[in-house]
């Protein structure tokens, strides 16, 4: 794989803008702030966690890039009917203070490595587990295929938890539990997974 940093760099060279979409690993759920360390992008695209469920998404940038939308009177370049609405901009701040105020991203980055480790421990052996990985509460568990991953889905929706499949091949169970949750649910979770994963 290439890493962000040679893309980055690529970008520079040929003058290029480095956009890094964090709509789905952004706001500490991969344990850091941003996924992106290590690179300075040019733009970053954040949601879904910024709205803490009501539709907000966000666009930031370096001011050089941002000027370059040019004079904000007369007709706009580029709208949409709901943008800057009120409501969702309160709650996106809101949601900002209640990240910082309970130290969601150390809580991600603490409990997603001890989750993490108890899955890899939990599942090691398992001849249908390929891989466990991931970061903070992001969490990839590569099964051998994705008809066994559509399966293990199915099971555990059954017993009331929530997971989905991803990859190429939807051989992955994805596992993104909100920054929150308890570590009881977590340890349960991991009990119910490696039954569903024997069973099926």
């Amino acid at each position: 794989a290439i890493g962000l940093d040679r893309i980055a760099a690529r970008c520079r060279e040929v003058g290029a803008l480095l956009v890094v979409d964090e709509i789905f690993t952004g706001l500490g759920r991969a344990g850091t702030f941003w996924a992106h360390r290590g690179v300075t992008p040019d733009l970053v695209c954040a949601g879904k966690a910024l709205g803490g469920g009501v539709p907000l998404s966000a666009c930031l940038g370096r001011e050089e890039v941002m000027a370059a939308w040019g004079d904000p009177s007369g007709e706009a370049i580029h709208t949409a009917t709901f943008a800057g609405h009120p409501l969702a901009c309160a709650t996106g701040l809101a949601q900002l203070d209640v990240i910082e105020r309970e130290r969601l991203v150390d809580r991600s980055r603490d409990e997603g490595a001890r989750w993490l480790s108890d899955l890899q421990e939990k599942l090691r052996g398992s001849e249908h587990v390929r891989e466990v990985r991931g970061r903070g509460l992001m969490i990839g568990v590569e099964l051998d295929g994705g008809a066994r991953t559509l399966r293990v889905v199915r099971a555990l929706l059954e017993r009331g938890w929530i997971t989905l499949p991803a990859g190429a091949k939807a051989e992955v169970l994805s596992l993104t539990p909100p920054l929150s949750i308890a570590r009881e649910l977590l340890d349960a979770f991991t009990e119910v997974l490696a039954e569903a994963i024997a069973q099926y």
